[in-house]
């Protein structure tokens, strides 16, 4: 799948229209102006795709705007001087010949000449393909003051001015692109401005103060405002701004803002209440568990301390006190309390489990191995079974290891069919095919229809490129539980992603998502399939809903490619950067972002 080439030129706009004939009556000396700069020739002509912005942890979708269809009279054909209509001739052929930096120079001149938006428009574009930043900025500073209302235009140029920590700048753009009725990202100043020195953070503040007085109640620019008086010390006035913004929504950063609001002004008690009601509100949030734990370590510490010097064979106790050095990385600190839980017969099986971690990250296999061997029956007993197995084939014991599996499975049928997946993971995981199939065939001839496997073994088959595989076990899921909509979707997914039967993927997605028509993972495969079958909008929308349910960096690098193709490089690359920061070592990214930025 390639994206659009910058040296293919297609009459996608007024500009290129424009152009193309120009190139035919070169010797009249005639040129055009235009104001159409979008390069999205694959989303439509006739339509610009949804955009988003990440505000905290969610991400917002803005609805496409349908644009009229062009009209000949749009085009109207204007005198360019002989040398500009020259450097413009020369810039297209250096970019057909993939001379790149002259074809940019030659637009640049032609730019400043003739102030035309269409030229500029063109130059940006080319800068930011060559990550020419300053040439980028002067070229989409003369469209955005040429063509005042493309809203394009003031997105490329907010996002360069932020780049550049030209704050200010960037607001008057940000206003202009709410102004046309597109989703200023307001919210953007309260995470760029924390290395702002006085000065700078002040004059900020002045300049968004004056535009709330145009635009009162608007949540991202009360939010940016008040991190910036956090930030210059002002936690009260922060902390009225963050309560007033807790009244419309229980947005993350917003919570986390007044916590660390209290905290400054030393109201510590009332920043663990107020964190203690709102895990309460939001039970699955995980950023606000750990805030909270982070808040309450030190005074819990000391609390349990006190309490262990009259009750020092409480169990509980213990087992807090070594959860808490764990979190302080002080295993030797949390190997003692552990000791004694189990001296103590406190949790015994829970500390042995805990004991084999602290001795796996000491580098002693045996002493891990012996700890997990004594875990008991409780939760920990699967687990433990995985690592000791682990820990054997790490150290070349392979035979040892599926023994030691086997004679588990015939001690403890209740567990048979974990401590199956556990040796199956294992062989997977190390690569070797040739023995998991085996184990998973010898498995599946005695229990024809056990799901699980089958599905397990599906996937196997797509890990090794096994699709004959992966479809035979999942349609036989399917046969047998024809509501699995995990099945459903796997094979359609597979399917529209490895091979170009993507009606037949379709039908597959969508069934699935009439059994669960929530699951962010259905609606990414929803999006991709739509993309295969070159439904862009279709696809950008569903990839977009996909994102906001789940921050995934797959489902990010799917939403990021489909933006390129369609010409939204800035987008993508919004996308992208936004999902680096939550998995920087997402080898689906760096896959994703080197095939279409290298291109």
């Amino acid at each position: 799948m390639n994206g659009i080439e910058v040296n293919k030129i297609t009459p996608n706009s007024k500009f290129d229209r424009c152009w193309l004939a120009c190139l035919v009556v070169l010797l009249l000396g005639s040129g055009c102006s235009t104001t159409e700069p979008n390069d999205s020739d694959l989303a439509g002509a006739d339509e610009e795709t949804a955009s988003s912005v990440q505000v905290g942890e969610q991400t917002v979708i803005e609805e496409p705007v349908i644009a009229p269809i062009p009209k000949p009279e749009d085009y109207p054909v204007a005198p360019f001087e002989g040398d500009a209509l020259y450097q413009l001739l020369v810039a297209e052929v250096a970019g057909y010949r993939s001379q790149y930096d002259v074809s940019l120079e030659k637009y640049m001149i032609a730019a400043r000449e003739t102030q035309d938006p269409g030229v500029a428009a063109r130059a940006t574009r080319l800068a930011l393909y060559l990550k020419q930043d300053d040439t980028a900025l002067e070229a989409v500073e003369i469209w955005a003051e040429h063509e005042p209302g493309n809203i394009d235009a003031h997105r490329y140029a907010a996002d360069l001015l932020l780049r550049k920590g030209r704050f200010e700048d960037a607001i008057s753009h940000m206003e202009a692109i709410k102004n046309l009725g597109g989703l200023a990202k307001f919210d953007v100043f309260a995470y760029r401005t924390a290395n702002l020195d006085a000065r700078q953070r002040e004059s900020l503040l002045a300049a968004i103060e004056e535009m709330l007085l145009r635009h009162p109640g608007d949540e991202e620019l009360m939010f940016s405002h008040a991190v910036l008086l956090q930030q210059a010390g002002r936690n009260e006035e922060a902390l009225s701004l963050a309560n007033e913004l807790l009244l419309i929504s229980d947005n993350i950063n917003v919570i986390v803002l007044k916590m660390s609001s209290l905290s400054a002004l030393e109201r510590i008690d009332e920043s663990i209440e107020f964190m203690r009601h709102k895990t309460t509100d939001l039970p699955d949030n995980r950023r606000l568990r750990l805030i909270l734990a982070r808040l309450l370590l030190p005074a819990a510490q000391e609390q349990y301390l006190l309490v262990l010097e009259k009750s020092p064979n409480d169990g509980e106790v213990l087992f807090a006190l070594a959860l808490i050095a764990l979190e302080q990385k002080s295993d030797d600190e949390a190997q003692r309390y552990f000791e004694r839980m189990v001296r103590w017969d406190r949790r015994a099986g829970e500390a042995h489990y805990y004991l084999g971690s602290i001795f796996e990250r000491k580098s002693d296999a045996e002493a891990a191995i012996r700890e997990y061997k004594q875990v008991g029956d409780g939760y920990e007993f699967i687990p433990a079974q995985a690592r000791i197995a682990s820990l054997l084939v790490n150290e070349g014991r392979w035979e040892e290891a599926r023994e030691y599996l086997d004679r588990m499975r015939a001690q403890r049928p209740d567990h048979r069919q974990q401590l199956i997946m556990i040796e199956a993971q294992l062989l997977t995981e190390r690569g070797m095919q040739e023995e998991v199939f085996a184990f998973l065939d010898e498995i599946l001839a005695q229990d024809p229809e056990n799901i699980d496997l089958l599905y397990f073994r599906g996937m196997t088959g797509q890990r090794f490129d096994r699709l004959d595989i992966l479809e035979s076990d999942l349609r036989k899921v399917i046969e047998v539980d024809p509501g699995n909509a995990d099945a459903l979707n796997a094979l359609g997914y597979t399917l529209t992603d490895q091979t170009d039967r993507h009606d037949e993927a379709l039908a597959l997605i969508e069934k699935a998502l009439t059994i669960k028509p929530d699951e962010a993972a259905f609606i990414d495969s929803m999006g991709w399939v739509q993309y295969r079958l070159h439904n862009y909008e279709q696809a950008i929308a569903h990839l977009k809903r996909a994102l906001t349910l789940f921050e995934n960096d797959e489902v990010a690098a799917h939403l990021g490619e489909v933006l390129w193709v369609t010409g939204d490089h800035a987008g993508a690359n919004q996308v992208w950067e936004k999902a680096l920061e939550l998995a920087p070592d997402s080898e689906i990214l760096k896959g994703v972002i080197k095939r279409f930025r290298e291109q």
